[in-house]
């Protein structure tokens, strides 16, 4: 914070403000926000062995002024368009990782995932403001053919000093091109495996399950988020020899977040 600030009359910003004009420093017009996060969890989808991964977590943009909204840390990178009477929707992208003989030997002679970025829409409603949401993403892969998928959620949110609490359900859906890339085994492929048999998967439910995050934050520019994320993947994505004969269907994950909050003025 400057220590301009006061004697110009101005009020002061509890953020570092980054100024791009030759007046001197002001109140920003703009907060941003930025986040990386680290997380442990399954290897690929459908994985029993587990490793660590760091991500980007958090990117947001906002007039000063305006109150912080809520995120879940399993939210895609979002921005509303619209915003009225706790419905706000707008474009969504988020990460997708791959898969790979790297990640468990058994996978020989099945075919990789790349890694990828998934792009498309989310829709957002507060049934209770400020405490209950319903939130929905729907994204497609841009990167190859790994279809598209719809992660439907439910957060229950309760602040308590500088803590915030949340707790909710998790549907995760998906359509034909999506399972049989994650969750099918050709002929081919099972020959030269060895430990799973042909299957082809089908477009449906993927997955059900929870999440429980509490963040805290230190001061307006810092805060930190950890998080606790289980699945269940189920229906056609269970079934699946990658699933019920090299991994697991039952997914868990834990991760914390770190984001920096700062002022820009133009």
């Amino acid at each position: 914070m400057s220590p301009l600030l006061p004697a110009l009359g101005q009020e002061a910003s509890p953020y570092s403000v980054l100024n791009f004009s030759s007046q001197p420093a002001a109140a920003p017009d703009w907060i941003v926000t930025l986040g990386a996060g680290a997380q442990y969890g399954p290897s690929y989808e459908g994985a029993s062995k587990t490793n660590f991964s760091v991500l980007p977590s958090d990117l947001d943009i906002r007039r000063a002024g305006e109150p912080e909204g809520f995120s879940a840390p399993d939210d895609a990178f979002t921005y509303s368009v619209f915003d009225s009477n706790g419905f706000s929707f707008g474009p969504a992208a988020d990460f997708r990782a791959g898969r790979s003989r790297s990640d468990d030997r058994s996978l020989a002679g099945l075919h990789s995932l790349p890694f990828t970025i998934d792009a498309g829409v989310f829709g957002e409603y507060w049934f209770i403001e400020d405490r209950l949401r319903a939130h929905i993403e729907i994204r497609q892969a841009l990167h190859g053919q790994q279809g598209m998928v719809a992660d439907l959620s439910a957060d229950w949110v309760q602040p308590y000093q500088a803590f915030t609490f949340s707790l909710g359900p998790r549907l995760s859906l998906a359509n034909g091109t999506y399972m049989r890339d994650s969750f099918s085994v050709s002929n081919g492929e099972a020959a030269q495996n060895g430990l799973v048999t042909p299957y082809r998967a089908t477009s449906g439910i993927k997955s059900v399950g929870a999440l429980a995050s509490a963040a805290y934050r230190f001061n307006p520019a810092w805060k930190a988020t950890l998080y606790y994320k289980y699945d269940r993947l189920v229906g056609n994505a269970a079934d699946s020899p990658i699933v019920s004969r090299i991994g697991s269907s039952n997914q868990s994950t834990v991760g914390l977040d770190l984001s920096y909050s700062f002022g820009v003025k133009f």
